[in-house]
């Protein structure tokens, strides 16, 4: 009979407290005698706790689903698998032609990046719903206040955007953990209730795109990057108050 040895999954279940009574068992066992297992455990262990603290601040039962430490470490361990499955689909092409395999792996790749996709699903969590409010970490209608917070956080960012001349003002601020480091978001409303979010984080080791705009579903993400930063406005797409906003944010243009 073979030994038990859990799977990275038994381990991330057992960190999250999703095993059954049996498996649980044979998972501690296994930690017992194995050092370096219960070293990876101790270690999810501390980074669920550190998510744990980092929404410490949101009130119960306004938090969404995809801000539960097991869902965002589900996501990333699924992210990666993909990326491996994505680069081990290249060796062919390497064997086949260096030159053309790293060319076909680039391309492959890029046709699956979204720019600035962090910056869609920042705007679909934080400014849509009845609890927006409650998430962020400031609020304030200041902006010089916003631009002293994120000048504390973020070293030589760009000057925060003044939107009022099209009738939106800041209501509040958020940091975020992103793939690539820490990221913020600034939510600005006008009269009606609709809703801009400002974003930044900086590049991280993915690929260095250079500026553009895209539309994601309802959304339409206009992204830059100038200094150690990259940089987005989302804002809903297709609507008449936020044609002046989009037209003036258009990155292509300068």
């Amino acid at each position: 009979m073979n030994a038990f040895s859990p799977s990275e999954d038994d381990l991330h279940a057992y960190v999250d407290n999703q095993l059954g009574n049996e498996r649980r068992r044979q998972v501690e066992l296994y930690l017992s005698a194995h050092p370096e297992a219960a070293a990876l455990v101790a270690q999810l262990t501390r980074e669920k706790q550190s998510l744990r603290a980092a929404l410490d601040g949101i009130p119960a039962g306004a938090t969404p689903a995809q801000l539960d430490p097991a869902y965002i470490r589900r996501s990333l361990r699924a992210r990666a698998n993909r990326r491996l499955a994505m680069a081990a689909s290249f060796v062919l092409c390497m064997s086949l032609s260096v030159v053309g395999g790293w060319q076909l792996r680039d391309m492959s790749m890029r046709a699956r990046y979204l720019p600035m996709a962090d910056a869609a699903e920042a705007y679909r969590i934080f400014a849509t719903g009845d609890t927006a409010m409650q998430m962020v970490d400031l609020k304030t209608a200041d902006v010089t206040q916003l631009q002293t917070w994120l000048d504390r956080r973020f070293v030589q960012s760009e000057p925060v955007p003044n939107f009022e001349m099209f009738g939106f003002r800041p209501v509040g601020a958020r940091l975020m953990a992103s793939e690539q480091g820490t990221a913020a978001m600034v939510l600005y409303r006008n009269a009606s209730g609709q809703a801009i979010v400002y974003y930044m984080r900086p590049p991280g080791n993915l690929f260095h795109f250079d500026k553009g705009e895209r539309k994601d579903g309802e959304l339409l993400t206009q992204y830059w990057r100038r200094g150690k930063y990259f940089y987005a406005v989302v804002s809903p797409a297709g609507q008449a108050a936020l044609a002046p906003i989009q037209r003036a944010m258009n990155p292509l243009r300068g």
